[in-house]
């Protein structure tokens, strides 16, 4: 008996073709939607963060315990070797990078600025960080070239100078000296990022050992992993090989909470957008499913009339809805395939809104990012709200009165 209604719901779909149709449409069009709509959010966020790592901080940052808050050359890391003999046991840590971090005045022949000046390894950090590939005019550091400095594209513009030209960089040394150097630019940062075009300086690390008088010691190991949101477990790894009362460990979440609540923000605000464009398939669905109902009240009231039980009228809208549920999703899944894969190699080109972007470090070019996750979920979301979709019409169907349904 069943069998029987489950065939005549099969039969329903291809008598009017046009309204399975519209349907069809209303199902897989917003699913390819929903699907593209995560991807597209997914694949900016990861650039933010990756864009955001990449330029500066690393996924995971090792320091002399509260050097993070206070910022204080007093708190140096001293035998930097032993946590790296950590680090290079751990398959996670794709590179790591030592660094010196300062708060220091740099001036010009015009001008004089408030800087974070950074000493660097010219040969690890470009495995860290992607700083050496945004060189707008210029080189990047080098070793053995420890008079040489580089700086960002705005800071240049404050200061009024150009490559080949000389700056002094004045501080308090790690023995309370004042710390005073002169340095020629060699090369010029444009990032996009305000904040590090604009107070970030770069020279070598022993450079800036020598100017600090900080002998071997560093502020800060900045580690790169195989995936920014593995860092946390990572980190977690990491703390428990070393002395938590003498050094911190920091995944990027920690070093910008900022980054976290604008992804936060940022996914709320698009869970808000999916559950609309969810609600408009709803719509849609129900809309058809009356429509087909309306059509058909005659052919029910007969139905009903000839002792079909009225549930067996509900089982019968539902399969049918259940039918073209499967087949839009399917439709749906592969339309919204298809374009996360070519957008995805592609990219969305948004450079009418590349300086907004850049300030988030996402960039000009989306490339959507799909996850496998994400598509299941919204298959079933779906194809669960096309079944509900169908519930009212279904019932609304099987309490009609046969023979007020045959004189409609």
């Amino acid at each position: 008996m069943i069998k029987t209604f489950i065939a005549i719901a099969w039969r329903n779909i291809g008598r009017n073709k046009y309204r399975s149709l519209i349907t069809l449409s209303g199902i897989s069009l917003g699913l390819a939607s929903l699907i593209f709509i995560r991807a597209f959010i997914d694949g900016a966020d990861s650039q933010m963060v990756e864009n955001y790592t990449s330029f500066f901080s690393g996924h995971i940052q090792i320091h002399k315990k509260d050097f993070h808050k206070k910022m204080s050359l007093e708190l140096s890391i001293e035998n930097p070797l032993s946590i790296e003999k950590i680090l290079k046991s751990n398959p996670n840590v794709k590179a790591y990078s030592e660094r010196i971090k300062d708060y220091a005045l740099i001036s010009s022949a015009e001008n004089s600025s408030g800087i974070l000046l950074m000493g660097i390894d010219p040969f690890t950090e470009p495995q860290v960080t992607t700083l050496n590939r945004h060189i707008k005019k210029g080189k990047f550091l080098s070793k053995g070239k420890d008079n040489e400095i580089v700086i960002g594209k705005k800071l240049a513009e404050n200061l009024n100078v150009d490559l080949n030209e000389k700056v002094v960089i004045m501080s308090q040394g790690y023995d309370g000296s004042m710390a005073a150097g002169a340095y020629r630019i060699c090369g010029i940062l444009d990032t996009g990022a305000e904040e590090i075009d604009k107070g970030i300086a770069l020279i070598t690390i022993k450079a800036a050992q020598e100017l600090l008088v900080m002998d071997n010691k560093i502020s800060e190991i900045a580690i790169r992993t195989k995936e920014a949101f593995t860092a946390d477990e990572i980190t977690q790894s990491i703390k428990e090989k070393l002395c938590l009362s003498c050094y911190e460990v920091l995944s990027w979440k920690e070093i910008s909470p900022l980054t976290v609540q604008w992804l936060e923000f940022d996914r709320a605000f698009s869970n808000i957008i999916l559950f609309i464009v969810l609600i408009v398939v709803a719509a849609s669905i129900l809309n058809t499913m009356l429509m087909s109902v309306m059509e058909r009240i005659k052919e029910i009231g007969i139905m009903l009339a000839l002792g079909t039980r009225p549930r067996n009228i509900v089982l019968m809208v539902g399969w049918e809805s259940f039918f073209l549920g499967i087949i839009g999703t399917l439709i749906g899944t592969s339309i919204g395939s298809i374009m996360v894969y070519y957008f995805g190699k592609t990219g969305i080109d948004l450079s009418k809104f590349s300086h907004a972007l850049e300030a988030y470090y996402t960039g000009s070019v989306i490339y959507p990012k799909i996850v496998v996750g994400y598509i299941t979920l919204w298959v079933l979301i779906v194809l669960l709200t096309s079944i509900i979709a169908s519930l009212y019409p279904a019932y609304k169907a099987s309490r009609l009165k046969p023979v007020e349904a045959l004189r409609f």
